[in-house]
């Protein structure tokens, strides 16, 4: 079997895990594919489906030898039944199929896609292979089926622009460049661009100056006084204060609380209750907050009074995190909650509740022939230490060059040059390369 530990390969759309050491995972029962796609306003991943379809199914066949998986389940919202037939006939072995998912967020949250694949709840402080489950996303597995490194990634652009698209672009890209593909050539004050979904992406700093990473999935331009972007932008001291204003305990944060519902024992009104009370001091009080997986539903939608309880969470987490708390230290075992099938957030309403229903359009897939001069490409876009450079200034690198080496012993993903040219400048944070 090859070797993909050179690949670069990571997961592609959130920490960036390195999937050589997923393809290496031992007592794998069942792979299972996130195709869930669950955040609002992106396509990519059902798209990749359609029109990479080959590429895809090699690769899935790549990681079941690999991982020596017995079944896999292609988790496919069911509300998309004509890509679930193009799916359905591509299958050739006997233990592969699509499991149909529910349009509900966060359905593509592993902790949710391991439940409804097998009926397991992955223990307090575990990970998925803890009940014999590997879960992969879409785009990982179209790069392993290339049998080429990660060089350039797909991700949709949608928002405020002329013509949302869906688009293959060198890892490294700059960022205005990749907007102009949508249409988007103007400048972005007054406007907040977020890197990846609206519940978990994160707002990108400079625009201007940012670059396409490897889990970049998605961007989406928004403006300054959307309520989406007035809530993304408020300070921490300001979410603070609000909420302990504010609050009126009424628990609708934990009640509709994803990881709460599958029996995690996350709290988020007691956050909230510690940051009226105790200034989140409190650690024995808001300990839970550690099983918090920051998906954002409570902020976002749950909360009546527009408040913060994923921040709240967040700030406890860090701080019971840095004190040495762990998950495995709580006793028992989850057990899902009896409403849970009541309680969950279709995107129908997630999308009403995020204000987002005019920026709910088709992005359709182009193919560019755009020439990109330059790239950036920090040496950590993964989970893990940074890649360790191995090439130097003013060297010629072809597209597909191995840049940056995964160090001795750690847990990192090697990386790639993007274009060809010449290495412009090798830092400790990451290799440019330009075409001049």
């Amino acid at each position: 079997m090859k070797d993909y530990t050179n690949s670069g390969i990571t997961g592609c759309g959130g920490a960036g895990f390195p999937a050589h050491i997923k393809l290496a995972s031992k007592g794998v029962e069942t792979l299972i594919v996130n195709a869930a796609e669950c955040e609002p306003l992106l396509h990519k991943d059902k798209l990749l489906l359609l029109n990479e379809t080959e590429a895809f199914f090699k690769g899935l066949s790549i990681a079941q030898k690999q991982t020596g998986a017995a079944v896999v389940k292609i988790g496919i919202k069911a509300k998309y039944p004509e890509l679930i037939k193009k799916v359905e006939a591509s299958i050739a072995a006997p233990n592969v199929s699509v499991l149909p998912l529910g349009d509900f967020y966060p359905a593509g949250d592993e902790y949710e896609l391991v439940y409804e694949a097998t009926g397991k709840l992955i223990p307090f402080g575990g990970i998925p292979i803890n009940v014999g489950c590997v879960v992969m996303n879409v785009e990982t597995l179209v790069l392993i089926g290339s049998e080429k490194p990660f060089t350039h990634k797909w991700l949709t652009i949608t928002g405020e622009v002329p013509s949302p698209v869906t688009v293959k672009v060198p890892v490294g890209a700059a960022i205005p460049e990749v907007m102009s593909l949508a249409g988007f050539n103007g400048s972005f004050s007054g406007k907040t661009l977020i890197d990846g979904g609206p519940m978990m992406g994160k707002v990108v700093a400079e625009p201007e100056k940012a670059i396409v990473k490897k889990t970049t999935g998605g961007l989406i331009l928004l403006d300054n006084e959307h309520p989406l972007i007035k809530k993304m932008l408020r300070s921490e001291q300001k979410n603070t204060a609000i909420a302990r204003s504010a609050c009126d305990q009424c628990t609708d944060c934990t009640e509709i609380c994803p990881r709460a519902l599958l029996g995690y024992p996350v709290k988020p009104h007691k956050a909230m209750r510690s940051a009226q009370f105790s200034k989140l001091e409190n650690s024995e009080y808001t300990k839970e907050s550690i099983f918090c997986s920051e998906c954002g539903l409570c902020s976002n939608y749950s909360c009546p009074e527009s408040l913060t309880p994923r921040e709240m969470c967040m700030k406890a987490k860090k701080l019971h995190l840095s004190n040495g708390v762990k998950q495995k230290d709580f006793l028992g075992e989850p057990h899902v909650h009896h409403m849970r099938w009541a309680r969950r957030v279709t995107i129908e309403r997630l999308i009403k509740r995020l204000a987002l229903i005019d920026y709910d359009r088709d992005a359709p897939v182009i193919k560019t022939n755009k020439r990109f001069e330059r790239v950036v490409l920090p040496l950590r876009m993964h989970i893990g230490a940074p890649a360790s450079p191995v090439v130097q200034p003013n060297q010629q690198v072809q597209e597909g060059d191995l840049i940056a080496a995964i160090p001795e012993g750690k847990l990192a993903a090697a990386l790639h040059a993007s274009i060809s040219g010449r290495i412009e400048s090798v830092t400790n944070e990451a290799i440019v390369i330009s075409r001049g």
